[in-house]
């Protein structure tokens, strides 16, 4: 039993949850509660603060066992409350960036989300982004005044940024008040209208426009991230550069879903088709036509997974030498009615030749219930559908490894080949 639970709630997690879902929930709720994707949204600053912290704690081994046994008292008392990293910090650093030295301060990081295509993480593609960015004025290099010109000292606070007064609270009791100063807006100089730099007016930061070329390699995934060091904002008297994170956010596909490193599609065939064979021309991400061939003879059951092995999607960092696979799940569509010959012919081909044995009893007639609803499925389909769904719910939590054991030939899969055109 832990003591709190509170760091596992605010990342949506049991106290039982691995190293492996702690950073998946970090990931996900992080992109959603950034700064960046939220400006103004105070809540959503704060829950991206608490976020980070949680994941700060949970993240680490000792901090976690700490936690687990004292909460946060056994964390205050061992100095490793919240006294650590800060939210970006912890943000860079889990989407790649380096860690800077203690105390130096950095800009944050500036997150922009592309939506990508999934033929172009199939095939790999470069895109352009364009990202505004602060940048130290080039003119008065962040100065905010013109060259050769110079600050003078406010005289209504002579230089401290604030000015003293003293307010009567009531009779005989007085208090000594400080309030910044409405002159110099607490910089304790000012400059003359003449003197500020015409560029930024003032402020030393510029707005600039970048055009990112952004680099899709093959097998990338939904939320991967691409990094710009240095390509983002600038503060004046900060040495460091800010960041620029491209988030990919893949688009629906008409025909593929993806799993992990694997390929999803559902195909409907006839009656014939199921007890026959056929052949599936299926156009690939990469506009190449496959036939995949069903034998003749090989029966198609209702909600059947079939596996085509390597025609998924590439693994990351092999340059599209390995993928995964492409799973087909085939829905047979069943003759609404039939004539007798086609009774006739349909028994004889199955061998059926005795008739059914004349018994007494009251006859009954059936109904037909898809004059009430346009289409119903019979009990082994629907429970063959919601097998199929059961095993997809069951793959979504699965690693590629997993997914590709359990739909590689042991668990009712069917394996077949295809041909490339």
């Amino acid at each position: 039993m832990v003591k709190e639970t509170e760091y596992y709630e605010i990342l949506g997690l049991e106290a039982e949850a691995t190293e492996h879902e702690i950073k998946r929930a970090y990931r996900r709720l992080a992109l959603k509660y950034h700064p960046d994707k939220n400006p103004g949204d105070q809540e959503a600053a704060e829950m991206f603060k608490r976020i980070g912290h949680a994941y700060e704690i949970l993240s680490d081994e000792e901090k976690r066992r700490i936690y687990d046994q004292h909460g946060k008292a056994g964390l205050e008392g061992g100095s490793m409350d919240e006294g650590g990293l800060d939210a970006a910090d912890i943000f860079s650093m889990f989407f790649g960036g380096g860690r800077r030295p203690r105390g130096e301060r950095k800009p944050r990081d500036l997150v922009h989300e592309m939506r990508v295509s999934l033929e172009d993480m199939y095939n790999g593609k470069t895109k352009k982004i364009s990202v505004t960015r602060d940048r130290i004025c080039g003119a008065c290099e962040g100065g905010g005044i013109k060259p050769g010109a110079e600050r003078r000292t406010c005289v209504a606070c002579r230089g401290q940024g604030v000015q003293t007064f003293v307010q009567e609270l009531f009779i005989g009791m007085h208090q000594r008040m400080q309030q910044t100063c409405q002159s110099c807006g607490g910089e304790g100089t000012t400059v003359r209208d003449v003197d500020i730099c015409g560029r930024c007016r003032g402020s030393g930061i510029v707005k600039d426009q970048k055009i990112l070329e952004v680099h899709i390699e093959k097998g990338m995934k939904h939320q991967d991230v691409v990094r710009f060091d240095g390509e983002g904002n600038e503060v004046v008297g900060v040495r460091l550069k800010g960041d620029v994170l491209i988030i990919l956010a893949q688009k629906p596909h008409d025909v593929f879903r993806r799993v992990g490193n694997h390929l999803i599609m559902n195909y409907t065939i006839n009656l014939q088709e199921a007890l026959c064979g056929f052949e599936l021309p299926v156009q690939h991400l990469d506009r190449r036509l496959r036939l995949i061939k069903i034998p003749c003879g090989q029966v198609i059951d209702p909600g059947a997974a079939w596996v085509v092995r390597g025609e998924g999607m590439p693994l990351p960092n092999t340059g599209g030498l390995d993928r995964g696979n492409l799973v087909i799940h085939f829905e047979v569509e069943y003759p609404t009615q039939l004539s007798a010959q086609q009774l006739k012919s349909i028994a004889k081909a199955l061998g059926v030749t005795e008739s059914f044995p004349r018994v007494t009893g009251q006859r009954l007639t059936l109904s037909d219930v898809s004059r009430r609803q346009s289409r119903r499925r019979s009990g082994s389909q629907r429970a063959n559908a919601a097998a199929r769904r059961r095993q997809m719910q069951m793959a979504g939590g699965m690693d590629e490894e997993g997914f590709a054991a359990f739909h590689g030939g042991h668990s009712g899969a069917q394996t077949v080949q295809c041909a490339h055109q």
